[in-house]
């Protein structure tokens, strides 16, 4: 085993990691064809990849990415973007970063030198992966030493750390770092005083000790010093709400505790106390809802389903780049019902793009080869990718290309697809529909299926439906478009297309008239679905109880901003469709909504939505949460702060959630300490209908115009444990950010 715990994949690895490690010239394949020379270091050291540019621009300058940034690393071969197409994909790779997916090409000079990075990139993504919480601390603590360590000489001296500190929003008193420094500074070289690396990690650790955690400590030792397992069972009882059995005490100090000779006594140390509050188990959110634990065997409607709009746009939605990635980056994220507008592209290749835009435009084909591939890839960021992926298509097409689309579909989906040729005796459940792709679109009648799978409008050799409502709300909102072009217009559909249709999309006329309408599907936009809830609430849930109600951002909002999803799910609505591409509020909610149920992308509505026999468990009763918001620790400076500034930290709690819960608050602002501000503010919500509250939590530094914000953290009201629990900051995008802690106190009860 290495210190990761993993086993070697070969005995050849050791060679090739060091290989990789002395670096290689590999050479950045940038937009447009260009080559740019650089040498690429893998050091799984530090778990970093670095690249030197060349002399002339970046002399000594290396820049770097830390290996848990990277998503994916792939052959040449899945170059979906097109850029390696002047070139031999075989001597290709890319490399994914971020939740958003930004993507690195490289070309080697040979085969087998591609394949070494592809083995040995993927090899550091597993240590990564497996890496104990000490281990990634001390990581980062070693990338602190190396941004610090400007003229690479591998030490750093007191002024150097001053320097770092203050980058580090520490404001600390010099005499005390001084006191540390010396009691780091083991070798003691002569001239002036300097620490290594691994010094550093020792200074460091002294540094950060979290005074808040060891009072928590010593309320349970007895003055000891130490816990005994009695002691941690105690704890967990009283603080964290759970009952411990003896065993399962004595694992979790073997698991956490550091010293060997603590841990054959069953004794836990404070430190292996911090270690053990900062593990997964004791987050915030329940481990128990990172896995599938839902009934996933009702009908489908009776599911939220996690939902793209637009999906194939990165941007806004007049002039914004239409990539194939974007569906990569969307199935990542544990989305489920993707969005496709297709429209006739030439030599007879259907293209998807924004029509009456200036967005570009890419291949049909080229975006369900994609899909085919990720649909149902599992990925650290969601392992439970395994559930239907739906392709809300609208379509443009003529009857000829559309034809065109249904042979790619059945070619490249094959045995995926899930489109049946007779209807089912009930609605499937997404257990039944598990590894199957299905199409969403207007159907052909077809006499012989009743109620329970769609039927067209009109029937015929080329079915004639109307196109999708969304196309018309995007025309009417000031869009490039044609003089001659008619977004109400009927068009032909292709009965081979309409044989690849698994649930079928109706156009909305009315409540009564979308349930009589024997669709699967109706699309609502955003104003037209916030005035039907607000007019005739139960209708909306009653129409979500016999199909799908998608909704979809208004056209106007042309820069990808994101309505609010939650008045939308409130009144049962499954499909709720928001720009992926768009870091902000509502995107984060979503993403919070679908963590649970292991991200999985399917949640079962409350039972108060679902129809009368399904309705088995009792209302959810009303619910009082209490927050003591304890401290924070290592919060990062805004992107945009000046140099040498230490941020003002306050922190903002929102309850999302029905109209009498929508709520929030706010602690005092900390003035110049976003290292590690103490706070110990109580605060406290009732919520009405706690199985829809989603819990917000926001870090700003206070500006005297705007607050920046700095970070989030949001979860489902009931994935939230009881007890003293920490949560790692997000980014708006979603990617953690390194340290950063929050720590809380947390007790719900009956109201």
């Amino acid at each position: 085993m290495n210190k990761s715990g993993l086993k070697k994949l070969d005995p050849s690895i050791d060679k090739l990691l060091y290989m990789l490690s002395q670096g290689c010239i590999l050479h950045k394949v940038k937009s447009g064809g260009l080559l740019y020379p650089r040498t690429y270091y893998l050091d799984t050291e530090n778990m970093v990849l670095r690249y030197s540019g060349s002399e002339k621009r970046l002399r000594k300058k290396r820049i770097s990415w830390p290996i848990s940034k990277i998503r994916e690393v792939r052959e040449g071969e899945k170059d979906y973007s097109k850029r390696l197409d002047p070139y031999d994909r075989g001597r290709c790779l890319a490399i994914v970063f971020g939740t958003n997916h930004e993507v690195l090409y490289l070309m080697c000079d040979s085969y087998q030198l591609r394949d070494d990075w592809i083995k040995g990139l993927r090899f550091a993504l597993h240590m990564d992966q497996y890496m104990d919480q000490k281990q990634q601390t001390d990581r980062w603590i070693k990338e602190a030493f190396q941004m610090a360590d400007k003229n690479n000489d591998g030490s750093l001296d007191f002024e150097e750390i001053l320097k770092l500190l203050k980058q580090l929003n520490a404001d600390m008193d010099k005499k005390y770092v001084q006191e540390l420094f010396n009691k780091a500074d083991t070798t003691k070289t002569r001239g002036k005083p300097v620490l290594d690396a691994e010094e550093f990690v020792k200074f460091y650790h002294m540094l950060t000790e979290r005074p808040e955690i060891d009072e928590i400590f010593m309320k349970y030792d007895d003055g000891k010093g130490f816990w005994t397992f009695t002691d941690l069972c105690k704890f967990f009882y009283h603080e964290q709400k759970l009952d411990l059995t003896e065993d399962q005490s004595k694992e979790l100090i073997a698991a956490y505790e550091p010293q060997k000779q603590l841990q054959l006594e069953d004794h836990l140390s404070p430190i292996g106390f911090r270690t053990l509050l900062a593990s997964h188990d004791q987050q915030l959110f329940n481990p128990v809802h990172r896995r599938v634990y839902q009934d996933m065997t009702q009908p489908i409607i009776n599911y939220y389903i996690s939902s793209s709009h637009n999906t194939y746009l990165t941007e806004d939605q007049l002039r914004g780049p239409s990539r194939v990635e974007a569906y990569i980056t969307a199935l990542a994220r544990g989305c489920r019902c993707v969005e496709l507008d297709c429209w006739d592209g030439p030599d007879d290749e259907p293209i998807i793009y924004h029509g009456y835009t200036l967005t570009s435009k890419i291949l049909f084909r080229d975006v369900l080869s994609a899909i085919k591939d990720y649909a149902f890839q599992s990925s650290p960021l969601n392992p439970n990718n395994r559930y239907p992926v739906i392709l809300s298509i609208e379509n443009h097409c003529s009857v000829r290309q559309q034809t065109v689309m249904a042979t790619y579909i059945k070619s490249i989906f094959g045995d995926l697809l899930y489109a049946p040729e007779e209807p089912p005796n009930r609605i499937p459940s997404p257990h039944d529909l598990m590894g199957k792709i299905i199409i969403k679109a207007k159907k052909m009648d077809n006499p012989q299926m009743g109620k329970k799978l769609p039927r067209g409008h009109s029937s015929g050799d080329d079915g004639e439906v109307s196109d999708e409502d969304e196309a018309a709300d995007v025309a009417s909102n000031n869009v490039v478009k044609p003089s001659n072009a008619n977004t109400d217009h009927k068009i032909k559909l292709s009965p081979e297309f309409s044989d690849c249709v698994g649930f079928k999309a109706v156009s909305f006329k009315g409540i009564e008239e979308s349930i009589n309408s024997n669709g699967m599907f109706v699309s609502l936009g955003e104003s037209k679905a916030l005035k039907l809830i607000e007019n005739n609430r139960a209708g909306v849930i009653k129409m979500n109880q016999h199909m799908l109600v998608r909704t979809y951002p208004a056209g106007s909002r042309t820069d990808s901003s994101n309505y609010n999803p939650l008045p939308m799910w409130n009144a049962g609505c499954q499909v709720v469709a928001l720009n992926f591409q768009t870091a902000s509020e509502p995107m984060q909610l979503l993403q919070a909504k679908f963590m649970d149920n292991g991200g999985c992308g399917y949640l079962l509505k409350p039972g108060f939505l679902l129809p009368d026999e399904r309705s088995t468990c009792p209302p959810t009763s009303r619910k009082r949460l209490n927050i003591t918001i304890i401290s924070g620790y290592q919060f990062p400076k805004p992107n945009d702060s000046k140099k040498g500034e230490i941020i003002d930290p306050f922190i903002k709690i929102e309850i999302h959630g029905v109209k009498d819960d929508t709520q929030q608050c706010k602690t005092s602002v900390k003035t110049n300490n976003g290292f590690n501000p103490r706070w110990d503010e109580d605060v406290s919500f009732v919520l009405s209908r706690p199985d829809l509250a989603v819990v917000r939590f926001v870090v700003y530094d206070q500006d005297r115009y705007v607050d920046d914000f700095i970070g989030y953290f949001a979860l489902p009201f009931h994935s939230i444990q009881e007890g003293y629990r920490q949560c790692s900051l997000l980014t708006k995008r979603g990617d953690k950010i390194p340290q950063a802690l929050v720590l809380f106190k947390v007790e719900i009860s009956e109201a």
